[in-house]
Parts: structure tokens; sequence; C-alpha cells
């Protein structure tokens, strides 16, 4: 079940639904990302213009009650918040996954989408109700250039990656499909995987709460980074893609003044080129781990493109700062 401005990644979302058995009773979705909804809402509901998925077994069940349950819950807000209370007096908690995204946010998406977690994307929402996801282009324009990467490899589709460059003493983020952030300086892994707030809270526009960490846009230009937008997509091959991402001026401007770092070398990379093998479905049935990426040109003698690997983390590795 989906709102009529809901935008399901149906590949995902068969990939998700498939690690269930329909025989069993099962309530699969997630909650709205701004607290205030969810305290309003309840934190047990489903959020239906996120999406979500009804197993037949637990269908067959809520036909018998639902017509009585409905009035029961008259006053509710939505659909999705009637049969929430009416699986409620079934006993089927709700099963959160991930990649359902209600998107109760204002403002730009860009954070929340370049920090996705590791979970397969399901369901976008609201992409009328928030700036575009390209900011040069309109939201339909937007929304077609993140399906061009999607249907390339629909697993990989904002998979978040980040690597160092130890030699330079960078921080390299990868929202694959998307976009690439570059940090002229070494940033923790614990702030590389936090969301930038580019956004606000849905009903009160404020900077807060959220169900998840964010932290602040930096103005100190060592601490914050130089963006590129998806450019480009190939297949090489059968089993591999080349992505392209090129430095978007108007949030990444040349007029810096780098005080404790050396910027200078960041500030003459004009694009990125990410190649990775497809995503294979099949790592989705296993514990989740988010994967691992290297620079492959790291030497100062590199200026305009940088080349990143994506790939399968070596045993004992981590992303981990000298």
């Amino acid at each position: 079940m989906g709102d009529d401005d809901t935008v399901f990644f149906t590949e995902n979302l068969v990939t998700v639904l498939a690690k269930y058995d329909h025989n069993q009773m099962y309530y699969i979705g997630g909650n709205s990302e701004s607290v205030e909804q969810d305290m309003v809402h309840s934190y047990a509901t489903a959020y239906g213009g996120a999406g979500f998925a009804i197993s037949y077994a637990l269908a067959v069940e809520l036909v018998r009650i639902l017509d009585r349950c409905l009035n029961r819950y008259h006053e509710f807000y939505g659909s999705d918040s009637k049969i929430q209370g009416c699986r409620s007096e079934i006993g089927v908690p709700l099963t959160k996954e991930l990649g359902f995204h209600q998107m109760d946010i204002r403002g730009h998406p860009y954070g929340l989408l370049a920090a996705h977690p590791v979970a397969p994307l399901v369901s976008l929402h609201h992409l009328d109700d928030v700036q575009p996801i390209f900011p040069s282009q309109t939201s339909m324009e937007s929304l077609k250039r993140l399906i061009s990467g999607y249907k390339a490899d629909p697993g990989r589709t904002l998979q978040h990656n980040f690597c160092y460059d130890l030699r330079r003493n960078w921080s390299v983020s990868v929202s694959w499909g998307y976009t690439v952030m570059l940090y002229p300086s070494l940033v923790t892994a614990k702030q590389l995987e936090t969301a930038l707030q580019t956004f606000q809270t849905w009903g009160s526009r404020q900077g807060g709460p959220f169900t998840f960490n964010t932290r602040i846009v930096s103005y100190d230009h060592c601490e914050s980074p130089l963006v590129y937008l998806l450019d480009r997509l190939e297949n090489v091959g059968r089993a591999e893609t080349l992505t392209t991402y090129h430095r978007y001026l108007p949030w990444s401007s040349n007029n810096r003044e780098c005080g404790h770092c050396n910027c200078t070398s960041a500030l003459a990379v004009e694009f990125f080129n990410v190649s990775a093998s497809k995503f294979s479905p099949d790592l989705w049935n296993k514990a989740p781990r988010r994967q691992c990426c290297e620079i492959i040109n790291g030497s100062e003698g590199v200026d305009s493109v940088v080349q990143v690997q994506i790939r399968d983390c070596m045993r004992f590795e981590s992303v981990t700062p000298p």
C-alpha cells in the first residue's frame, strides 16, 4: 500500500519482501523521520506515504475484523493509522525496513539521501514537498536522473561508502548514483555516516528532533565538503558500472580560505569516476555491512579527476584514520 505520490523502487521492494514467509503474519514498513509526527501518529505505525506491506496471512486475519475495527478507530488520521489500530488487536508488531522513506521533512533532502542506511532503497515520498533531489533540475528531472542509476544497478542505488586518501589527507564519501562528497581533511567514520542536516521537520519546520542522528552543515571550509553530483553513467560489460560525478559549484565554491588544512589540491578536482561491480541481491540475505572503497590514483600528480573503486571489504578492514 502507498500514496498517490509514493515512488516505489520495485526490484528492491521485491528483494526486501522475499525475505519474509507470506504464510506468517507480517506488517512491514517504516516510521516518519520527524519525531513530532511519530508522537502524534505512533511509532508503531508503518506510514502509508513510505508504503507498507501486509502478508497474506495477516490480511486474512484483518479481513475478519476490519469493518468493525475501522469504526472503532474512525477518529484516526489516514488509512495507515487505522490499519495500525486494527493490526494491534491481532498482536502483530511492526517489522521495520530502513529503505521505506516517508520523507516527512522540509527543505532539501540531500543530507538524508547522501547518508542512506545499509538497506535497499524501497520508496521515496513527498518529492513535490521538498526541493528537487538534484538542485539544478526540476523534481521530475531529478527523479528521472536518480532512476537512471537505479535501472543500471537497483541494489546499489544510494548505497553509502567512504574511504580516505592518506597521501592528501582527504575523506571521500560516495552515495552511489547520486553524489560524492570530498572533505579536504580526515573526518571520522562516525561523522561521515551521519546525515548532514539540509532539511527541517515536517510540521513545525524546526531543526529536529529526527528519528536518526544529524550533524550541522559547518561553515569551516576544512570541515564542509565539496559536493559532486551524478553526471553520467555507463555499463562496463555486464558486471560493472562506471559513474561520473561533476562538482556542483553553487555548493562548492572555489572561493575558499582554508586555514588549518590544505584545500588547494581538493579545489582542483572537477570529477569523480566511481567504478563498482553490480550489486548482488543475495548480499541482502547476509548480515548487513557497508562495502569499502579506495582511491585508485591517490597521488599529488592527479589534478581534475579522481578514480574511486567500490568493492567488498577485506577481512579485518575498517575505515580508520591514522
